[in-house]
């Protein structure tokens, strides 16, 4: 028997250009057409392009936490910073690429090195950035501290 995951979401129209996420049970959010897109968006809200970016970093820092228990790698903290950048394609506008760094700070060089490789192992079994078309790069600093 084959495992299956499913996830599920509600969105509804709010007025132009403009509608709302229902995750069951969370906090239901708006999401707008970016300003680059359409100048009168409201740039307090997210964008569809924010959350495409948001899922590869999330994916990839949840993925690093708990892969970082099964190398033994302990870290004090650590942040990742991307940028996404779209190309004109055929059919429009898409993501060329994500380029993600993270910081990882670390309590010793027996841990720097355990990071090291999991770090890595991270991004590879990353399932959301394993499901996207574009390119994700990732650059790692990893630190005692």
């Amino acid at each position: 028997m084959t495992e299956e995951h499913r996830y599920e979401l509600e969105s509804n129209w709010v007025r132009e250009k403009i509608v709302t996420i229902e995750i069951g049970g969370k906090s239901t959010f708006e999401v707008a057409t970016p300003p680059d897109f359409w100048p009168e968006s409201p740039r307090e809200l997210i964008s569809p392009e924010d959350l495409f970016l948001a899922s590869a970093v999330s994916c990839y820092g949840v993925s690093l936490s708990g892969v970082s228990k099964r190398f033994h790698a302990e870290f004090t903290t650590f942040s990742i910073t991307a940028e996404g950048t779209l190309a004109k394609r055929e059919f429009g506008w898409e993501f060329d690429k994500i380029s993600m760094f993270a910081k990882i700070v670390v309590p010793t060089e027996k841990d720097r090195k355990r990071m090291e490789k999991a770090a890595q192992r991270a991004h590879a079994y990353c399932l959301v950035t394993n499901s996207m078309k574009c390119t994700v790069h990732l650059e790692t600093e990893i630190v005692i501290g």
